[in-house]
C-alpha cells in the first residue's frame, strides 16, 4: 500500500510574485489588498500542484503578520487552514510528511534581498541559533527537523532561494522575482509556472531532501535595533533570558517542542 502524503504550505507575503514594492505591504491600502489577492492565487496554485503531485492532504498557514491576509472562502476547499499552534500540533502528532514555503524572503541584513528581515523589520537586527544567523525559513526548518519533517521546497525572491540552499543544500527552490534594491523588485513573467513546477518537483524529490542540521541544546540569541526594544522584550517575556549587552538577549532551549521555543 502506498504511503499517504500530507503536505504543509507555510506562507509569507514579501516573496509573493507581483509584490514588488514596499508600498505593496502597507496594511489597509488598495495595494495591500491586491498583494493579499496575489497570495491567495499562489496558495491555490500550490494546492493544485500538491494534489497533481499525489498529495492526499494539504494544510496551509497564512503566516504573514500573524495572519488575516487571506479568507478561507478564497482558498481551494481541498486545503485545510491552520494556525501556528495547529502546525506545531500536527508536527508532534506525525501528521505532516513534508513542508513547502511560499512567499519567502531573505534574512535581515542581506544585500539584494527584497524587504529582508527576520520576524520583525522594525525591531530585530538579527537572530542566531548556536551562533548561526537565522532566516525565518531556517527557524521553521529547525522546528520541522525536530520531528523528522523536511522542508522540501521554497518559493520567493532570488536571494531567499539562495539562502535556503545555504541551510539545506538539497532543497528545491524557485525564484519568482529579483530585487533591484531592498524595497523594489521585478517579478518574472513566468512566475506562476515557476511556482507550480517548483512545488511539483519538491514533492517528487522529497526523499532526496534532508532536514536542516542542528544540535540540542540550543542557544537562541536576539539582537535588537535599539536598547529600548531589547528592554521591552525583556519585560514581557516569560522565558528565563539573559541580557548580554544593551541590545541582545539570550536563552537556552534544551529541546525544541514548538516554534515558540525559538521566539522571545
Amino acid at each position: 500500500m502506498q504511503k499517504r502524503l500530507n503536505v504543509f504550505l507555510l506562507t509569507d507575503l514579501e516573496g509573493v510574485a507581483g509584490v514588488d514594492s514596499i508600498e505593496d505591504m502597507e496594511r489597509g491600502s488598495e495595494r495591500y489588498a491586491h498583494s493579499c489577492a496575489l497570495l491567495c492565487a499562489e496558495i491555490n496554485l500550490a494546492v493544485k500542484a500538491c494534489f497533481d503531485s499525489g498529495a492526499d492532504l494539504v494544510y496551509y498557514l497564512d503566516g504573514h503578520g500573524g495572519g488575516g491576509n487571506v479568507k478561507e472562502a478564497q482558498i481551494d476547499p481541498r486545503a485545510v487552514k491552520c494556525t501556528i499552534a495547529d502546525w506545531c500540533q500536527l508536527l508532534q502528532e506525525g501528521k505532516i510528511d513534508c513542508m513547502v514555503e511560499l512567499g519567502a524572503h531573505a534574512r535581515a541584513g542581506t544585500v539584494g534581498g527584497f524587504l529582508d528581515h527576520t520576524i520583525s523589520s522594525k525591531e530585530i537586527f538579527s537572530i542566531k541559533v548556536n551562533g548561526v544567523e537565522m532566516s525565518e525559513f531556517s527557524l521553521h526548518a529547525i522546528v520541522c527537523a525536530r520531528y523528522g519533517v523536511p522542508v522540501v521546497g521554497l518559493v520567493g525572491d532570488e536571494v531567499a532561494c539562495k539562502q535556503a540552499r545555504e541551510y539545506v543544500p538539497s532543497i528545491v527552490v524557485g525564484a519568482v522575482k529579483n530585487a533591484t534594491c531592498r524595497n523594489v523588485a521585478t517579478t518574472y513573467p513566468n512566475a506562476d509556472q515557476i511556482l507550480y513546477d517548483t512545488v511539483c518537483r519538491s514533492l517528487q524529490k522529497r526523499s532526496e531532501v534532508t532536514c536542516i542540521p542542528y544540535s540540542e541544546p540550543l542557544l537562541v540569541e536576539y539582537c535588537f535595533y535599539r536598547t529600548d526594544m531589547c528592554e521591552e522584550t525583556l519585560a514581557r517575556t516569560k522565558d528565563p533570558v539573559l541580557r548580554v549587552d544593551a541590545r541582545t538577549l539570550q536563552k537556552h532551549v534544551n529541546s525544541v517542542t514548538t516554534y515558540f521555543d525559538l521566539r522571545m
